[in-house]
């Protein structure tokens, strides 16, 4: 058995895009990026010395326009479009490590545009994580289950 881990945490978002007749019509996987902001959100659980503070959970995926990558120091979407509430959070556990699986879903007539970014925010606004992808075109029609799973 070793006694070090060379994982760092990692996350993935799979966009399930729904035709009116319930099946999938689209769906895509992508690996995304944790921006610093994030990194010290999680390191902020580990001080002792900020146990008294309170910690802003992940409430939020915001979408938005922009295929450009992640640049250094981002604290936001690029092209931002909307939020939409975390509906559910499970804790999945995957020896050795264990995933976090929130899920978000966007109705018919929400967000109606060429989706191309999304990111995983506080409920005070700081995006914990943020990632691109081959544009969805998101209309009337459809329904957009976003999928975000954190493995640590």
């Amino acid at each position: 058995m070793s006694l070090h881990e060379s994982q760092e945490i990692s996350g993935r978002l799979t966009l399930r895009l729904h035709a009116p007749d319930g099946r999938v019509a689209h769906e895509q996987t992508v690996s995304n990026e944790i921006t610093p902001q994030g990194r010290a959100l999680v390191a902020q659980l580990f001080n002792k010395e900020m146990a008294a503070t309170p910690i802003a959970r992940v409430s939020q995926i915001g979408l938005g326009r922009s295929g450009e990558k992640l640049k250094a120091g981002a604290t936001t979407l690029v092209d931002p479009l909307g939020m939409t509430p975390v509906r559910s959070i499970e804790q999945v556990p995957r020896e050795p490590r264990t995933v976090l699986r929130l899920t978000g879903e966007l109705a018919e007539k929400e967000m109606n545009d060429a989706l191309q970014e999304a990111g995983l925010f506080t409920d005070d606004g700081v995006m914990y994580n943020r990632v691109t992808f081959a544009p969805i075109n998101k209309s009337e029609q459809f329904k957009l289950t976003l999928v975000w799973e954190i493995t640590f």
